[in-house]
């Protein structure tokens, strides 16, 4: 195909058209033929137009055609192909997109500041800030001064492309709205309840023994006796594994025992190391820890395969 050719194809597409909005509703223009109305499809046959001219004009801005899409208003598959690289009635999408534009999560939503087209960028490409459905997703998908960044398949199926079955135009039958599926991730029994906004079954937000920890999504995190007993919680701390209502019963500092994780004023010094489903165990010098049972010299106190 010649580009001259090229080019009449895609204007042909996106310009002139019957000054639809891509909403159907009874303020689109009357000479427009709409067999199905509230959806857009092909076969609305504009009167006024050429039947090429299906869009209308201005079109291919990605601020005009980009909701729609995404909102699946429009059945971009059914003109430009199954896998959009074009079809009978239009070229391909990557004629106007740029090269990586279908595995660019950040082309659709989110923000390039973290890449993983996360919000608060929404992909109406509004910030809907405590409107959100839900607010955290920044404090789950970078560092934080408590845990490492999640990757998106902690709660949810990672689309590896544009057209990844459930993501859009194949299979996804809730336009716009990103199903959770915690299976890949930490909690493997977690819930999250739209309605609400809170997350229940949770690990991440438990006490690090079990799935057992709930939350709600604009709930403020304030520090480590949020999730497990800390120090002064001595009643918490019965609920804890092992001897650590003995040992916090005498005072012992967590970083005695996990000195890779906290320091003495219990602030976390390796995020990474820290809510990843893990029991990082770090004794202080001359301390050894294996199967269940501690060995050598500790808070004044000798351990000669003193059971845990």
């Amino acid at each position: 195909m010649t580009y001259g050719l090229l080019v009449l194809l895609t204007l042909g597409c996106h310009t002139g058209g019957s000054g639809k909005d891509g909403t159907d509703t009874t303020t689109d223009p009357p000479s427009e033929t709409d067999t199905t109305p509230g959806t857009d499809t092909p076969t609305d046959t504009p009167t006024d137009t050429p039947a090429a001219s299906y869009h209308p004009n201005g079109y291919m801005d990605p601020a005009v055609h980009g909701l729609e899409a995404k909102l699946q208003d429009q059945a971009c598959t059914a003109c430009h192909g199954d896998d959009l690289t074009g079809g009978e009635l239009a070229p391909s999408c990557d004629t106007c997109h740029a090269d990586g534009w279908r595995t660019n999560c950040t082309f659709c939503h989110g923000e390039e500041a973290d890449g993983t087209g996360a919000p608060p960028l929404h992909i109406r490409g509004t910030d809907e800030g405590t409107a959100a459905s839900f607010i955290p997703h920044r404090a789950h998908t970078t560092d934080t001064t408590l845990h490492a960044a999640f990757d998106c398949t902690t709660c949810h199926v990672k689309p590896t492309d544009v057209l990844s079955v459930g993501h859009l135009f194949l299979g996804d039958t809730t336009p716009g709205i990103a199903e959770t599926d915690f299976s890949g991730g930490l909690s493997t029994a977690a819930r999250w309840n739209a309605t609400n906004g809170s997350c229940a079954s949770l690990y991440c937000h438990g006490n690090g023994r079990a799935d057992n920890g709930s939350i709600n999504h604009d709930d403020a995190i304030n520090g480590c006796t949020q999730c497990h007993a800390g120090p002064g919680q001595l009643a918490r701390a019965l609920t804890m594994s092992g001897e650590h209502s003995r040992h916090m019963l005498q005072g012992i500092k967590c970083s005695e025992c996990h000195e890779a994780t906290v320091d003495a004023s219990n602030a976390i010094i390796d995020i990474t190391k820290h809510v990843n489903g893990t029991k990082d165990i770090q004794l202080r010098a001359g301390m050894t820890y294996a199967s269940g049972r501690c060995t050598g010299t500790c808070h004044g106190n000798n351990h000669n395969g003193r059971t845990w």
